[in-house]
């Protein structure tokens, strides 16, 4: 997936254990143009403040990542857009296996937990 930088590339960081898959990242140049670099980091992370340098050299960021994390992807990003993958989620004909499609991307702009007592 990663090719040589060219200077108009938009640089995207794409953290996941899984690779981008065609779709993916048709749709990615859909949305940015055909010139995009992917940098994937495949690795377990206590805190997206690990990455700060990925993220800081990245135009675009791409997760997958529980919601404690992007809260720290979206800060550490300072207005750059964090996006993450949408998927269908289709039951085989077996009724027993389930397989995920790429149904689009998405932007995290805010996120916000409210609760109350119960």
């Amino acid at each position: 997936m990663k090719k040589n930088k060219n200077i108009n590339d938009i640089n995207v960081l794409w953290f996941s254990r899984h690779e981008l898959t065609e779709d993916q990242v048709l749709d990615l140049q859909r949305i940015y143009g055909n010139d995009i670099t992917i940098s994937q980091v495949n690795r377990t992370i206590n805190s997206a403040y690990e990455l700060a340098d990925e993220i800081k050299e990245s135009d675009v960021i791409a997760i997958v990542a529980p919601i404690n994390l992007q809260s720290q992807f979206l800060k550490l990003a300072n207005g750059k857009p964090v996006i993450s993958a949408r998927s269908k989620r289709i039951i085989l004909e077996d009724g027993e296996k389930v397989e995920f499609l790429f149904d689009g991307w998405y932007q995290i702009e805010k996120i916000e937990v409210v609760t109350k007592d119960l």
